[in-house]
């Protein structure tokens, strides 16, 4: 588990709130060779990504999803409050994908049948870019269904990709993007202990393994 320390945070404090799975000890933190914390005087300044060994968040239910948004019909099947009409069908198709971060590190947890995505790893405010060209379908703020602020984009063939929990959101709805356009920026916005990207690929509306089809 990737760690974002806060202002106010100690080894102790954040053992325990990273303990959820294995015990986890504040030496653990402290000696772990990656962190680089210097062992005659512990101290860790706020913004810094540590590593949690044994470490794990709590894991939030991601089969209660969100509904997938195209952009054809966008919000006229029961999500209106995810905005009414649609988008033009003219825009991009593009079902190469690339990782919407400058690295594929997990932080937290990976693709499994009850965490539909993969968190990477993303201090507050890294950018985060369309991991291919198409048509943003959503670009909201709030909590929706734990997601935070959160992006869609429809990239035609059925092919959706989910951004979640960012601290900024850089497009509008209906948006035409292009493969590695800045989108967003990362953050904690919803259910999310620590700043990540939560990053999902649907097709047809059902999630698959985005590991399957990043390049």
């Amino acid at each position: 588990m990737y760690y974002t320390w806060k202002d106010g945070d100690t080894f102790e404090s954040v053992a325990a709130k990273s303990s959820v799975i294995a015990k986890v000890k504040p030496e653990d933190i402290i000696n772990f060779p990656g962190n680089n914390i210097d062992l005659t005087d512990p101290q860790v300044k706020p913004g810094t990504i540590i590593f949690i060994p044994g470490g794990s968040r709590t894991l939030f239910d991601w089969s209660q999803l969100m509904p997938t948004i195209s952009r054809v019909n966008n919000g006229s099947t029961g999500t209106s409050d995810f905005g009414g009409g649609g988008c033009a069908t003219g825009g991009p198709v593009d079902n190469v994908f690339h990782s919407p971060t400058n690295s594929l590190a997990i932080s937290g947890y990976d693709y499994s049948p009850s965490h539909l995505g993969i968190d990477l790893a993303a201090t507050e405010g890294t950018p985060i870019y369309a991991a291919a060209a198409g048509i943003v379908t959503m670009a909201q703020g709030g909590d929706n269904y734990g997601y935070g602020n959160v992006i869609q984009i429809d990239h035609g063939n059925g092919f959706v990709t989910l951004y979640a929990h960012l601290s900024q959101i850089n497009v509008s709805r209906c948006e035409i993007v292009g493969a590695g356009s800045l989108i967003g920026l990362a953050g904690a916005t919803g259910h999310a202990e620590g700043a990540h990207l939560h990053f999902e690929i649907r097709i047809g509306g059902s999630n698959v393994n985005p590991h399957d089809y990043l390049q």
